[in-house]
């Protein structure tokens, strides 16, 4: 990649959390891409999220050399999520790529991003297709979130989509108007829309250190993906409290005419308990449907609560306005 090629400048966003084993090496790796490809004007932010080893002493030390690499100290452990907010709040390059420090992002990869961004995507994805060393917990509970989400949602989540991907300044700036607490950062962006492009990769093994995501922060991840982005899962107990309704609705009514008003001649011969079984599923669906409708407004709640913006402009694809036009 020749130097005309490349953005004005380019700032690379790293959580960090107790990576001091390998960090050294990822930092070796990621700093040979950017001169084998020419790449001069940039800065990396090291986000470190509370570490308890070293990591931010080795940081800071090759800041003291370099003032390109900058740290970033958060006060405690807040979480990758809120850690990748904070690079990307001061990231002031053109372009922002946000890569795990694990090693298992492929650095060599960062100059495709690059030429994706400079054809016209203004998000550029990394799609995990295989991951070494994961286990069948990971595995599996990722193809099986994926498929949920994307089937109950409404919304659409590229299966193996990952925290590597590159934004432009435009997308940091209303990504930044995004004020909630439970943040995921890749469904944030994805919300967002604007030109996309992907690059697929095979995730590397760990280089050094212990995995800062065990199952438990997994499914909390999961959880929260799915309450922050869709309100969808609220309304499956009004769906199930109608199909117990009109089915216990359905099986009722035909008891009464076949038994009751028939005189049994099908030969049902259905108890009395059987019949109050019947009206216990009956009442079972209107409260289902009775919590159904309270999940509207405790959506309708949630989604104000967000203050989300109303729309997104892509001033790119606008024609005479200018993106201080609308405040």
């Amino acid at each position: 990649m020749s130097e005309k090629d490349q953005p004005a400048s380019i700032s690379i966003v790293v959580p960090v959390y107790n990576e001091a084993a390998g960090l050294a090496k990822f930092n070796d790796s990621l700093v040979d891409v950017l001169k084998r490809n020419h790449i001069s004007n940039f800065e990396i932010i090291y986000c470190d999220d509370g570490s308890q080893d070293n990591t931010a002493e080795l940081i800071r030390s090759w800041n003291v050399k370099n003032p390109r690499f900058k740290l970033l100290s958060l006060s405690r452990n807040f979480g990758k999520e809120s850690a990748l907010t904070a690079g990307i709040s001061l990231a002031k390059g053109e372009v922002i790529v946000t890569i795990d420090g694990d090693g298992q992002h492929p650095v060599e990869l960062l100059p495709e991003f690059i030429v994706e961004w400079q054809k016209g995507s203004k998000v550029v994805v990394g799609i995990r297709l295989t991951n070494d060393g994961a286990g069948w917990f990971k595995t599996w509970g990722s193809k099986l979130f994926y498929n949920l989400f994307n089937h109950l949602t409404g919304q659409r989540l590229e299966p193996g989509s990952s925290d590597y991907r590159l934004i432009d300044q435009t997308v940091r700036h209303e990504f930044l108007k995004l004020k909630e607490s439970d943040r995921i950062t890749r469904g944030l962006i994805d919300w967002l829309g604007f030109n996309r492009s992907y690059i697929y990769f095979h995730a590397k093994v760990r280089e050094a250190g212990e995995v800062g995501y065990g199952k438990r922060q997994l499914i909390k991840l999961a959880t929260n993906t799915f309450v922050s982005l869709s309100p969808k899962p609220l309304y499956m107990f009004g769906y199930l409290g109608v199909i117990i309704t009109g089915l216990s609705l359905i099986v009722g009514l035909a008891v009464l005419f076949e038994q009751v008003l028939l005189g049994d001649p099908l030969a049902w011969k259905f108890t009395g308990t059987a019949m109050l079984s019947i009206m216990l599923l009956f009442l079972i669906g209107i409260v289902l449907m009775s919590q159904g409708i309270l999940s509207l407004y405790v959506s309708n709640i949630q989604a104000q609560s967000k203050r989300r913006p109303l729309f997104v402009i892509d001033y790119d694809k606008s024609a005479g306005y200018k993106n201080n036009d609308v405040n």
